[in-house]
This record gives C-alpha cells, sequence and structure tokens, in this order.
C-alpha cells in the first residue's frame, strides 16, 4: 500500500509527463495538456480502486477488520469532560490504508517545501539577470 500511495502522487504524473512530452511539437497543441490531465485522473483512479482492493485483501489476510485505532484531533470533541468511550461513538473507523495515504500526503508536502527551499526555483522567464523583455 505504501508502494501505491506514492507512485499516485510521484510515478503517474511523472509518466503521463513523459508521454505527453513525447507527442508535444514545437508548436503548442491543447491535446497533449488535455490527454495529461484526463490520463493523469485516469490512473489516479485505477490507482485508488486498486490501493481499496489491498485494503480490503489486507483485512481478508489477516482475519481482522483493517481499522487502526486512532482518534484524529480533528474528529475529538472540542467540548471538554467527554469520556473515551463516548468519544468513539459514531465514527468512521480509521482504516489502514487512511494512515498510509495521510502519511504520503506528508510526505509529498515535506518535499515539496524542502525542493523550494533548497532548490528555489525561479519564475519562468526570470533568470538570474533578471527579468527578460
Amino acid at each position: 500500500m505504501a508502494v501505491g500511495s506514492v507512485s499516485v502522487w510521484v510515478v503517474n504524473p511523472l509518466v503521463w509527463l513523459w508521454i505527453t512530452s513525447r507527442l508535444q511539437s514545437t508548436q503548442a497543441r491543447i491535446g497533449p495538456y488535455v490527454l495529461m490531465l484526463a490520463g493523469i485522473t485516469g490512473t489516479a483512479i485505477v490507482g485508488a480502486k486498486v490501493l481499496a482492493w489491498l485494503n480490503r485483501r489486507y483485512g481478508e489476510v489477516t482475519g481482522t477488520t483493517p481499522t487502526v485505532h486512532v482518534i484524529l484531533p480533528w474528529r475529538r470533541s472540542v467540548r471538554g469532560g467527554r469520556s473515551q468511550e463516548r468519544e468513539t461513538d459514531g465514527r468512521l473507523p480509521v482504516s489502514v490504508l487512511d494512515v498510509v495515504m495521510i502519511a504520503s500526503v506528508a510526505v509529498a508536502v515535506v518535499a515539496l517545501a524542502l525542493w523550494f527551499i533548497v532548490v528555489k526555483p525561479a519564475p519562468p522567464g526570470v533568470g538570474p539577470g533578471g527579468a527578460k523583455h
């Protein structure tokens, strides 16, 4: 599931960027961009279905409900004095897939932030000599 979640965030867009870069000629056309958007979306949907199947299969193999007993902060009551027993009433369970996907999104956000801090990319058309006219 961890490899699948990373591939949805990293491999999927890179593959579609590579495919559409091979289709792009010197003159810009809208077709490859539409293909890239549709391809990334379609592949992400298929990847999500595969990850959901893996989550169900994990539950079948282990013989347990694939849940983790964690009460996420945004699911907790903001009112004081609630018991731990009542805290979980009516809540949706947190599956292993939920934890894996949240972790992969957190890694992706940290990696993007580090890239901006370390690489400091310049906007298109702006180089070391300032704006091009």
